[in-house]
């Protein structure tokens, strides 16, 4: 072999080696990057529906973590029971967790997603539970709220979408759902179980609560901030129940911009 082949071969096998290796650093996963939802709770009022006192709300679940809340479904398609509440179409949820090229680098369980006859798309389960207390951490609520199931999609843009992705989740199907980071999921008064039956309770000082994910299915970055509360209090000056305002939870950072904030 003559020098000029020698240093030939060599240039090869450097630019040969550096390649595989490339490649290789390529294939290795990213870190993962986990959602961090919070809440908003808002536009409290009551209404006399049927003779009964419903207490409505609207709430948002909003992204400010590194990464999507992203959950898809999967596997088996078989009936369930839900909280009492049969339906013909479930399927296994799974949590995704993405790196910052869009790989999945983590998955854990995340419950049931399900086929909701009247909304007439696809539910996961558990995403939300709403109480009224008279106390935030001591005690039984005065009003048992059941763990409601949404729909999981971008809705509101919130100021954090600037540092952060586009709407990425918009359908509400089976297969895929998610909140991408700086997004909000909102859910309007009107739309059914935004609503707790206050009917008889006594006047007082009490606490909306709203609290996401009750069943730990999300891995996110903090578990500790999924939760808000609304402080009203309750009156009977005549025959239809009033509240007002006294306090609320807040406005995190960058949730403040979200139109779902009054």
């Amino acid at each position: 072999m003559t020098w000029i082949e020698y240093q030939s071969w060599v240039k090869w096998a450097v630019t040969a080696w550096a390649a595989v290796s490339f490649g290789a650093a390529q294939a290795q996963p990213g870190v993962p990057r986990y959602p961090n939802i919070v809440e908003q709770i808002a536009h409290l009022q009551i209404q006399n529906e049927h003779q009964r006192e419903m207490l409505r709300f609207s709430t948002t679940h909003i992204n400010l973590g590194d990464g999507p809340l992203q959950v898809r479904g999967g596997g088996q398609v078989a009936p369930c029971v839900i909280d009492g509440i049969a339906y013909d179409q479930c399927t296994y949820a799974t949590q995704e967790v993405l790196d910052s090229n869009g790989n999945i680098v983590n998955t854990q369980p995340a419950g049931v997603a399900f086929f909701h006859p009247l909304h007439n798309h696809w539910h996961q389960s558990a995403v939300a539970l709403f109480e009224v207390r008279q106390s935030l951490y001591k005690g039984q609520p005065v009003v048992q709220g059941v763990k409601i199931t949404f729909c999981l999609v971008d809705v509101d843009k919130t100021d954090l979408v600037q540092k952060g992705s586009d709407r990425a989740y918009f359908e509400c199907n089976g297969a895929l759902q998610g909140i991408s980071v700086g997004w909000g999921d909102d859910y309007h008064q009107s739309t059914p179980l935004q609503e707790l039956d206050i009917t008889g309770v006594p006047e007082g000082i009490y606490y909306l609560t709203h609290l996401a994910d009750p069943e730990g299915h999300w891995k996110e970055t903090n578990d500790g901030d999924n939760f808000a509360w609304v402080k009203f209090q309750l009156y009977r000056n005549g025959p239809n129940a009033k509240i007002t305002i006294l306090e609320t939870s807040g406005c995190v950072s960058y949730a403040c911009g979200s139109p779902s904030n009054p």
